[in-house]
């Protein structure tokens, strides 16, 4: 046998023997992917859940939150949370019980973290339906759910990703004579992501004479840049019309002037509100309201702003139910709204430490 035969029969060995060491890799990886896997099923089967169905919340979600983060699929759901917050902070979000008012682009990414945080209970509230131009910001829904609505198209997916939690879905429109039904229970939180001023601003007022714990979303369309997205006392939100007009009713028709937390941009709208335009002659407006008295809006929304202004509110209220400490970034934007408020708060300084101008002038005579 040649030299060149003997180097090639060299170089086939090599390789069938590399080849075989990737085979094996492969197989080796592969046999533990799938190990993996029916340790994942039957760990579920044992619990009574299929990789393909949800077991019923009835047996768990009725236990004591030590029972329930004790149960093997749950604790593993929540592991990384727990290991965030500790045990005994996770039991406190485990307990908690919150409102969300509004399912829109904001109030449905809220709601969906709420619950992979694991919050006990959840009660949605929306009068609206899924539809086609929503689903560019909605956390959940798809093309299935256009024209169902939104509160049962929550809870519907909700049972699939954390059947243990407690949710309660009403399909109506906040307003006074709805406030009892939902704002009785004392819940822990109450999220307002309600997009309407009279039903926002009567939201509010019902919640702090309820002596209840609100965070409030102010406008989210027309925006672009995550960047500016603060959380602060409505007193300090500028830049937002929303917010002015929230502050200015809240304030005459109640007597209320801050307190409030609210999640809002520093960013100026960049689009302004479109006109409605019927597809037919003899349609109008009214035509499509759900609730008589709501006008229809075409408001420019870039789906991902809505869908961190409420991330920002699930984050806000999981870290006050565990206890945790947040420390929001100051409101720094020196725009003539601000200088107005920092002169203003100047101003109450002065006349608590030293009187108003009238008093100074009598001392000074």
């Amino acid at each position: 046998m040649g030299e060149r035969a003997k180097e090639w029969l060299l170089a086939a060995g090599a390789g069938a023997a590399v080849g075989a060491l990737s085979a094996a890799a492969v197989i080796d990886l592969l046999s533990r992917s799938k190990r993996r896997e029916r340790y994942a099923r039957d760990l579920l089967e044992s619990n009574g859940m299929t990789t393909g169905n949800t077991r019923s919340s009835k047996h768990l979600g009725s236990l004591g939150s030590s029972a329930l983060l004790s149960d093997e699929v749950v604790s593993e759901q929540l592991t990384r949370n727990i290991q965030f917050f500790g045990m005994d902070s996770q039991k406190k979000v485990t307990e908690s019980y919150v409102v969300v008012i509004g399912l829109g682009g904001v109030g449905s990414h809220a709601a969906s973290m709420l619950l992979r945080s694991g919050v006990g209970r959840l009660l949605l509230v929306d009068f609206d339906q899924v539809s086609l131009s929503s689903l560019n910001r909605h956390a959940v829904a798809t093309r299935d759910d256009v024209g169902t609505s939104k509160a049962l198209c929550l809870k519907k997916h909700f049972s699939m990703i954390y059947p243990e939690c407690q949710i309660d879905a009403k399909v109506q429109l906040y307003d006074a004579s709805s406030e009892e039904e939902i704002l009785s229970g004392q819940p822990d939180f109450v999220l307002d992501c309600i997009d309407n001023i009279d039903t926002k601003v009567s939201l509010l007022a019902a919640c702090v004479r309820r002596g209840l714990k609100v965070l409030s979303a102010m406008g989210a369309g027309a925006r672009a840049d995550p960047t500016r997205i603060r959380v602060a006392d409505l007193r300090e939100s500028s830049n937002d019309p929303l917010s002015r007009s929230v502050r200015y009713r809240l304030k005459k028709e109640h007597g209320i002037e801050g307190g409030i937390p609210v999640v809002f941009s520093l960013e100026k709208p960049k689009a302004k509100l479109l006109p409605f335009q019927a597809s037919k002659e003899e349609e109008t407006p009214s035509d499509y309201q759900i609730v008589p008295g709501f006008r229809v809006r075409i408001i420019p929304v870039l789906g991902t702003i809505p869908a961190i202004f409420g991330q920002v509110m699930a984050s806000y209220v999981v870290t006050q139910l565990a206890g945790l400490d947040f420390q929001t970034e100051p409101v720094v934007n020196l725009d003539l709204d601000h200088y107005r408020i920092l002169h203003q708060r100047l101003i109450e300084h002065e006349e608590l430490m030293y009187g108003t101008a009238e008093q100074v002038l009598m001392l000074k005579r």
